[in-house]
């Protein structure tokens, strides 16, 4: 089933399209990523249009008109500023019934020629700062250096052209870098006005400045002049420059000298204008062709397989534009949806929760659909749905406050508990779930007011509850493998069971009630992830060396679940006062030191049953038993000395504040694995077994709830 159709037009009919005094029809989807070519590469694709070089394909959507108040976007800008102070300024979208089209892919080339062609209005607002980075300009100083600002527009340097003419032999070998550049051309609007020092370098010229008095067009003024009207010569360009030229107060020598290569120029503009760009073209919605839903989950595939610029477009990114398309921003202190999630993303951040935007939005979208889409997450066809993903921003912007203070609140609390997203737990999911089962007890709150005892007395409640039970979650929802191939389903599964207890929640008025949900849900998660977690515990064991790091969580929670244990463990081993820290998986026998134990070498004999094999001593040397997790400035493991000596090397037992035998009984480390050497391997194998048995026995006893943390 084909959806698209192959097409090609004039270049200067798509940019006519984009940009029409009568409004755009040509339009971006708001699901695109911004545009961000700078203007040093709108320099390099003119200058390759001007060399014969191809402008490349385009991928467009036709949109029947109907249908175009449900797809999120906008028509290009005419300025664009990264100021931040005064947004970007858009051209006028042409009212129905034109027909529509939006650009999928070519964005940053059709954009980048309208800021070059345009007219006199186009082109980039920028600070003089990045002016300065993107021309490779000395960087302005003074006091207000980071305020100015400069509006540069791409003009032709008529006496670099003529120059280059020259020593290049003619306009075909010029290249236009050194011809073309930004300039700033209105008197009053061109420039910030803040006081400058006198000696102030400004990083793009201006044609006001009395040394550039004749010196600089407008590309756009050159671009208009490039009639397609057939059957006009340079004859007719060279007659209609002199005007120009003289217009703008270029020297009569100049003109002399430039007339003829000029109007070589503009020739080779109306190819340019004339030149076909070829495209594949979507085909809008047709109801006898395609079932909607099948249509909607093309075009959304479409989207998320694209590859512009090396990146991919993301479902995150589409969810994304519907919020912003209809966040009402007087509800949020004037703050646009753009702003209030990088503001949560940067508190999140500051709790050890650094994930992107897209990472947000997903997260945010599942507890959108927990709290008011009945627990469906979002699907493919459902993004091109205005009717079902519309609302979305409306629910957003209403509940935005209880929404972003429980995520920033409930990071903080699983922060306090020392997790750390990307070192305790990889998958995002795994917090989504914790911080929007927290949250149907904020939103409860938010709508049932209670006197302040009663309030007070249900927020310890609820983040008791929290503390109670997350620590189980984060652990064993990884470590039974939740969040393997099936992770979409079984995220799915979770947000159907918070939108159950929503919508049982939401009718409840008494605080304990509400408690009492939420104690069961997470009781009956962790209870659901206990069986495969211990099994998980139980088969826990590594081959090689380079492999300990999997023992990371286990023996993090190891260390924190006896309370002389921690308090043995949080001491920080340092062997001098300027040995540096390290936190890692480390041995506690050597692999270099048990290589020098008798009967180290394996025996390979197929009638003895009791023979030791080379997997059966790498998998005691590296067993869980064998390892620590401590905060010390020396490596055990790198070497082939006994622990006993390291630990004879620390300040606090060289001192006697602290007694080795204590210490490692407190830890659980036999004598025998404190200074193995001489011992038999036999018997150093049965010590580190038992210390296996016996650590993997602890952690059960955790994940059974029987056995709590000591370091909180």
């Amino acid at each position: 089933m084909k959806i698209y159709d192959e097409g090609s037009e004039p270049l200067h009919e798509l940019l006519k399209g984009s940009s029409s005094d009568q409004g755009a029809t040509l339009l971006v989807p708001d699901l695109q990523r911004p545009y961000v070519w700078t203007p040093s590469q709108v320099t390099l694709l003119v200058d390759s249009l001007l060399r014969g070089w191809p402008f490349g394909t385009l991928l467009l959507w036709k949109v029947h008109k109907e249908d175009l108040a449900r797809i999120p976007s906008r028509p290009f800008w005419r300025v664009a500023d990264r100021t931040g102070e005064f947004g970007d300024e858009q051209v006028s979208k042409s009212n129905p019934p034109a027909e529509f089209r939006m650009v999928l892919d070519g964005q940053q080339r059709l954009q980048s020629l309208l800021l070059a062609f345009g007219g006199d209005s186009w082109g980039f607002r920028l600070l003089d700062q990045e002016w300065s980075t993107v021309l490779d300009a000395e960087r302005p100083r003074g006091r207000n250096a980071r305020r100015h600002w400069s509006m540069g527009h791409l003009c032709l340097d008529v006496w670099s052209f003529r120059d280059r003419v020259k020593s290049a032999g003619g306009v075909a070998n010029v290249d236009f870098r050194d011809v073309l550049s930004w300039v700033v051309q209105s008197p009053t609007e061109g420039r910030s006005t803040l006081k400058r020092p006198v000696n102030y370098k400004h990083p793009i010229a201006s044609t006001h400045d009395a040394e550039n008095k004749g010196r600089f067009i407008r590309l756009s003024r050159l671009w208009d002049l490039a009639s397609t009207q057939a059957g006009l010569f340079e004859k007719y360009f060279r007659d209609k420059l002199k005007p120009l030229l003289e217009l703008h107060d270029v020297p009569k020598d100049v003109i002399d000298d430039v007339l003829e290569p000029l109007a070589e120029l503009v020739v080779t503009l109306v190819g340019i204008k004339l030149s076909k760009v070829s495209y594949l073209q979507l085909a809008p919605f047709n109801a006898e062709v395609f079932s909607q839903d099948l249509y909607n989950d093309a075009i959304v595939n479409i989207f998320t397989r694209l590859n512009t610029a090396g990146r991919a477009l993301t479902r995150q990114e589409i969810t994304f534009a519907w919020i912003k398309t209809g966040w009402d921003a007087s509800k949020t202190g004037n703050r646009t949806a753009g702003r209030c999630f990088e503001e949560l993303s940067e508190a999140l951040a500051e709790e050890k929760v650094n994930i992107d935007i897209d990472a947000l939005v997903g997260s945010v979208s599942a507890m959108w659909s927990v709290l008011h889409g009945d627990g469906a997450l979002l699907t493919a066809t459902d993004l091109l749905r205005g009717e079902k993903v519309r609302p979305m921003a409306q629910d957003l912007v209403n509940s935005w406050e209880t929404v972003s203070t429980n995520a920033i609140e409930g990071a903080k609390l699983v922060d306090d508990r020392s997790f750390h997203f990307g070192t305790h737990y990889r998958s995002l999911n795994v917090l989504t779930l914790l911080l929007a089962w927290r949250l149907l007890g904020r939103q409860w709150l938010a709508t049932h007011p209670l006197s302040v005892l009663a309030k007070d007395g249900f927020e310890k409640a609820l983040d008791a509850a929290f503390g109670n039970n997350c620590d189980r979650w984060i652990l064993m929802s990884q470590w039974s493998g939740r969040w393997g191939k099936s992770t979409d389903k079984a995220l799915a599964d979770y947000v159907k069971d918070l939108a159950a207890d929503w919508t049982k929640i939401s009718s409840l008025s008494a605080p304990d009630d509400v408690i009492a949900v939420l104690k069961a849900r997470m009781e009956a998660w962790n209870g659901a992830l206990q069986a495969e977690s211990s099994k998980y515990i139980d088969d826990l064991a590594v081959l090689t060396r380079d492999r300990v790091h999997d023992y990371y969580l286990p023996l993090w929670l190891w260390h924190r679940i006896d309370t002389q244990r921690w308090k043995a463990s949080a001491i920080s081993l340092r062997e001098s006062k300027r040995g540096s820290l390290s936190f890692d998986v480390d041995h506690v026998v050597a692999v270099k030191l048990w290589e020098t134990l008798p009967g180290a070498q394996p025996q390979v004999d197929p009638e003895d049953d009791s023979a030791l094999s080379a997997d059966d001593l790498s998998t005691t040397m590296n067993a869980l038993g064998n390892c620590c997790l401590l905060e010390k400035s020396f490596n055990i493991a790198k070497g082939a000395e006994p622990l006993g000596a390291f630990l004879q090397r620390v300040h606090d037992f060289k001192t006697g504040t602290l007694k080795v035998d204590d210490w490692t009984k407190e830890l659980g480390i036999d004598p025998t694995l404190v200074d193995p050497t001489g011992k038999p391997t036999a018997d150093v194998r049965v010590v580190v077994e038992a210390r296996t048995t016996a650590m993997k026995s602890e952690l059960k006893e955790y994940l059974a709830g029987t056995r709590q943390r000591a370091d909180v």
